[in-house]
């Protein structure tokens, strides 16, 4: 629908709303500017990974280096980590990772409020209803997005609104602007393949459907994937020409039952996927409820956002669904027999599911407005619904009240600069001399401290060194079964594991004395590995060089001398 021309009035009145949600989101931001180094993050996924790839990179000085040359941090090759045209990459060679967090989180919420709102104005709904419009891009806005992903979600609704303009024959410069950009800004394996074939599909409905062919919108889907597959380069050329063997070659996932699948797609369909909050279970799916008993009531069936609305919540169910079974035994026997199925996750269709979930908040509140004749009561009715959400999500959901609830450790406390500075004094030699590796803790602490390590977390990294850490935790995973089956079926976490401390990196479970683990010391120190960092005392170990402790740290760190 194309916006209507406001009055005077309505463009004042638009402008108090616009200036009231951006004053929201500032205030929703500045924790992380007020709390510095005090501030709760994330730890799964991000803390423990996503920044220490971004850093060892950008310290490295090898960011635009060929795929081919080493990364001495990890000694690994440079094609195991990301895309130097990635915001994130690029702004790691010149801010440190908290500030880099801190600059990515108010441009992601700037940039998914606008995309959101110029959405819904200028192609779902129209400017006629200013308060549904900016209502639901600030609830969209204050989503707890995954940093690392940039864009991926929080950008959605400003490339669809791009694509939509496309499909409805506008050629604006800054359309193609849009397509050409986001690419830069998101991830080709966890949003971009899934969102083309969204647009794929509208393509496909509009020729066979409404015999309608848009050269426009065909050429947008083209320039997309062409820039994506350029940003990632190196995956590309890893496929055709692989520099190296990826330890995702022994991936084998572990398939659930059929009864669990469906557990799993009921969860997703009512909270969302840990890593794309789409958070619609306490006020949008009850406001759908509501929807749709008025219009039951009225009967109004012939409403066009009725059946948009009907149409996105069936889209919803069916990518839970397909999210559900695609880890089941239902599709394992088709899994197993295509290769491509075991390498590529095609089940992350859930990341479109915040767009699709507030694109549904959006048509439910104009249907709201509609059936209730009260105008006063409807317009009530409608911010209190946004006032819920923007409390749930924005509020209930602060990434930073999330993760001290979670584990409650500070940013500050979990790296513990200061500990790992008087470690790396009192061994006094060159970090690049020798490798550490952690127990009981994740790697990414001692490598976020400029130590050299021989453990990491990542996704992508030789299928040697997955073997050779193995060689040295064997007996330990034989120990435990479902250590082992993580360990050997997945793998990203490339760990000092043990059966004592299992999967406890955050001393959940305390943290007392454990007999050493029985590791094969001599393939260790064949890894260059001549100090263990560990969380836990351990008895009848190699030679403890000291135990360190730091009131800012949330560690107390056991350093044993593997070659004293």
């Amino acid at each position: 629908m194309r916006p209507n021309s406001p009055d005077k009035n309505s463009i004042t009145a638009l402008h108090v709303l616009v200036a009231g949600a951006l004053l929201i989101i500032v205030a929703h931001w500045s924790p992380y500017v007020i709390m510095g180094d005090g501030a709760y993050l994330t730890i799964h996924d991000y803390l423990d990974s996503s920044v220490l790839k971004a850093k060892v990179l950008a310290d490295s000085g090898k960011v635009f280096a060929p795929s081919s040359s080493i990364i001495a941090q990890y000694d690994i090759p440079r094609g195991a980590l990301r895309s130097e045209f990635q915001l994130p990459t690029l702004l790691s060679m010149v801010l440190s990772p908290l500030t880099v967090h801190i600059v990515l989180t108010l441009f992601i919420q700037l940039m998914a409020f606008f995309g959101m709102y110029m959405l819904l104005v200028r192609r779902i709904i129209g400017s006629g209803s200013p308060v549904v419009c900016v209502g639901v891009a600030l609830c969209y806005a204050l989503l707890p997005f995954w940093t690392p992903a940039v864009l991926g979600v929080a950008g959605l609704p400003l490339v669809l609104y791009a694509f939509l303009g496309l499909r409805q024959g506008e050629r604006h410069w800054h359309l193609w602007v849009i397509l050409l950009l986001f690419p830069f800004f998101s991830s080709l394996i966890t949003v971009g393949f899934f969102f083309l074939c969204l647009v794929a599909g509208l393509f496909v409905y509009d020729v066979l459907v409404r015999r309608h062919f848009s050269f426009a919108f065909l050429c947008g889907m083209a320039l997309m994937s062409v820039v994506y597959l350029a940003v990632e380069y190196r995956l590309v050329l890893n496929a055709l020409d692989p520099v190296f063997a990826s330890h995702r070659q022994e991936a084998s996932p572990n398939f659930v039952s059929l009864a669990a699948g469906m557990d799993r797609a009921w969860d997703n369909f009512l909270h969302g996927q840990y890593h794309v909050h789409s958070l619609q279970s306490e006020v949008i799916l009850p406001t759908l409820v509501l929807a749709l008993l008025l219009t039951v009531w009225k009967r109004n069936f012939r409403d066009t956002q009725l059946g948009l609305l009907i149409g996105t919540v069936v889209l919803c169910a069916a990518i839970s669904l397909f999210y559900g079974l695609w880890s089941s035994v239902i599709l394992e026997p088709i899994r197993t027999s295509v290769p491509l199925l075991m390498k590529f996750n095609f089940s992350r269709f859930h990341w479109l599911h915040p767009l699709l979930w507030f694109l549904v908040f959006a048509f439910v509140l104009i249907l709201i407005q509609r059936q209730i004749p009260n105008r006063r009561l409807g317009l009530g009715i409608i911010c209190l619904a946004i006032a819920l959400q923007a409390h749930w999500t924005g509020y209930k959901n602060h990434p930073i009240i999330l993760a001290q609830k979670t584990h409650g450790i500070s940013y500050a406390a979990f790296f513990a600069t200061p500990l790992f500075s008087d470690i790396k004094q009192d061994i006094a030699r060159p970090v690049e001399e020798y490798r550490v590796v952690s127990l009981g803790l994740h790697p990414a602490i001692a490598a976020y401290n400029g130590f050299y390590t021989a453990d990491w977390y990542l996704t992508y990294y030789p299928l040697e060194k997955k073997h050779a850490m193995r060689k040295v935790i064997a007996k330990e995973l034989e120990k435990k079964a479902s250590l082992k089956r993580y360990f050997d079926d997945w793998g990203n976490r490339l760990y000092l594991f043990s059966a004592d401390l299992g999967r406890d990196f955050l001393g959940r479970h305390g943290s007392d004395a454990i007999p050493m683990p029985e590791y094969d010391l001599d393939q260790l120190r064949a890894l260059g590995v001549e100090f263990i960092f560990s969380r836990v005392e351990l008895r009848d170990a190699p030679p403890l060089m000291g135990v360190y402790r730091h009131p800012d740290s949330n560690w107390d760190v056991h350093v044993y001398d593997l070659v004293d």
